[in-house]
């Protein structure tokens, strides 16, 4: 699949205020063979708020193929000719390149490289999230694409995973300058080559991943606001979901490294308080954990232990220190009419304490635990089973437990149960 550079997800549409007015958005009439200058159309690639975008091919270099930004309305020219000086200035590896530029054709166009692939938005669609290992790769080559964007004095405004692509060879692209600008130094710069108009008090990016001082028409926005998109893109691809309120990444996924957390809020942070640069970003990714901080000790340790089955021995030896207190109950001086009720009394303490802490006092004493198939704690309608099950294998004198004399081998009801008591 050939990849376009604008995006054209509706949720994510960008916002922009008067600019949006006045000009129809029904662009020009636009088919594959037709011929803009030096390139013929092929096939539609993708249709954005302010242009379509085209694969198309140099009419006397068969092998060269770009894609071409053609804007809805002539009157968006200024602003593809702005999106090609901005461009100009940023090249490399990460950043999705300018080829050409021809804002005086009918329709205007500006050529760019053409990326074979798809957007991060179409990967985050197919796979929900990333791998923490996959998902610092990514942030780190956009990273990179916005550190050689802010050397060059651009900042992109609208940064968000449509306008990430990924190319066949797991390359990542930062495209779509459309919106972007330049900080004060290059603009004064062009502004002196009388190639570039401003326009102040006006609102541009896209809501979901816009800083909150770029949501303000009085603003002042700086590369920081970058920053701000790429922590809310870490938080989608580590989770699959868009950040809510104050929750960090561990409240969805509470394996990962708390660098991320820590990572997710200095990005995301006020501006003031925010990372002061790409470079501090990709510092900070760099030493991010990719491995699962592991489980809970307690459950770690049982589940370390399911490849060793306690023995018959200590799981008599246990029931015994359990069932002693039940059986005093039962045999004691009053004992008429106390063995049905000790009885139950005993099942619903061994249930009880298997479902809360995975152990009775007994097996804490012999240091067993009773775990599933993981070696997790044992949900309540499988301890259920297992003691409806263990019921049975006692009124049958005990038969149920022979099994367990072989190594490897289990009780009938923890078989049945598919549960295991483990040594601690």
């Amino acid at each position: 699949m050939e990849q376009s550079l604008a995006s054209a997800d509706d949720a994510e549409r960008p916002l922009e205020g008067p600019s949006l007015e006045g000009p129809s958005l029904d662009g020009p009439s636009l088919e594959a063979g037709q011929r803009l200058g030096e390139w013929v159309l092929e096939a539609p690639l993708g249709r954005g708020a302010f242009a379509a975008v085209w694969r198309a091919r140099h009419a006397a270099l068969e092998g060269r193929r770009v894609a071409l930004k053609v804007p809805h309305d002539p009157a968006f020219a200024a602003r593809l000719h702005r999106e090609g000086r901005l461009l100009e200035k940023v090249s490399g590896p990460q950043v999705v390149g300018v080829v050409g530029l021809d804002p005086d054709h009918d329709p205007p166009y500006l050529v760019m490289e053409l990326v074979e692939g798809e957007s991060l938005r179409d990967r985050l669609e197919r796979e929900a999230r990333l791998e923490p290992a996959e998902a610092r790769r990514i942030l780190l080559e956009i990273a990179r694409g916005l550190a050689l964007a802010h050397a060059a004095g651009v900042i992109h405004r609208d940064l968000k995973p449509a306008n990430v692509l990924l190319d066949q060879a797991g390359g990542v692209r930062v495209a779509d300058f459309g919106l972007g600008r330049l900080n004060e130094a290059a603009t004064q710069e062009l502004l002196a080559s009388g190639s570039l108009r401003t326009q102040e008090g006006t609102i541009v990016g896209t809501l979901r991943y816009m800083a909150p001082e770029q949501r303000d028409p009085q603003g002042e926005v700086d590369a920081r606001a970058d920053l701000y998109a790429l922590g809310v893109i870490l938080f989608e691809l580590l989770t699959g979901e868009a950040p809510c309120g104050g929750e960090v990444v561990s409240d969805v996924r509470p394996e990962l490294d708390p660098a991320w957390d820590d990572l997710y809020r200095e990005l995301c942070a006020r501006r003031e308080k925010r990372l002061e640069s790409a470079a501090a970003a990709i510092d900070r990714l760099e030493r991010v954990g990719v491995e699962p901080v592991g489980p809970d000790p307690v459950e770690a340790g049982a589940a370390r232990s399911v490849a060793v089955p306690a023995g018959l021995f200590a799981r008599w030896l246990a029931f015994s220190i359990d069932a002693l207190p039940f059986v005093l109950l039962a045999l004691g001086p009053l004992r008429a009419g106390r063995g049905l009720p000790a009885l139950l009394a005993f099942l619903l303490y061994d249930l009880a304490a298997t479902v809360a802490f995975g152990r009775t006092a007994g097996k804490f004493f012999c240091g067993l635990r009773v775990v599933n198939r993981e070696g997790g704690r044992v949900e309540g309608a499988r301890a259920f089973q297992r003691e409806a099950l263990r019921l049975l294998s006692l009124a049958s004198l005990g038969l149920g437990y022979l099994p367990a004399l072989i190594p490897g081998l289990r009780a009938f009801h923890d078989t049945w149960a598919d549960t295991q008591v483990v040594h601690d």
